[in-house]
């Protein structure tokens, strides 16, 4: 429940970011398209969700990826791929 109400947060504090604003003015004069506004209005890099630097937003985000009881560490993942 915790990535939806993420996701939503991301999407709906996006404007609040001065940096991502300036990205948005800039997406039609990109030569090679890597920045792009999705039919909602989210701007997205490369197909991936903009994270605004607004809060405590990315530190809280963080936090839930490396501390939640789902996230599992890069030593298990590798160790079940070898498996």
């Amino acid at each position: 429940m915790a990535e939806v109400s993420f996701v939503t947060e991301v999407k709906r504090r996006q404007h609040e970011d001065p940096e991502l604003r300036k990205l948005r003015e800039k997406i039609p004069l990109q030569q090679k398209p890597l920045f792009e506004l999705t039919g909602d209005g989210v701007l997205r890099y490369q197909g991936r969700l903009c994270v605004p630097e607004v809060g405590e937003l990315q530190p809280n985000i963080l936090s839930e990826a490396h501390y939640s009881r789902y996230a599992s560490s890069p030593v298990a993942t590798k160790m079940y791929q070898d498996l």
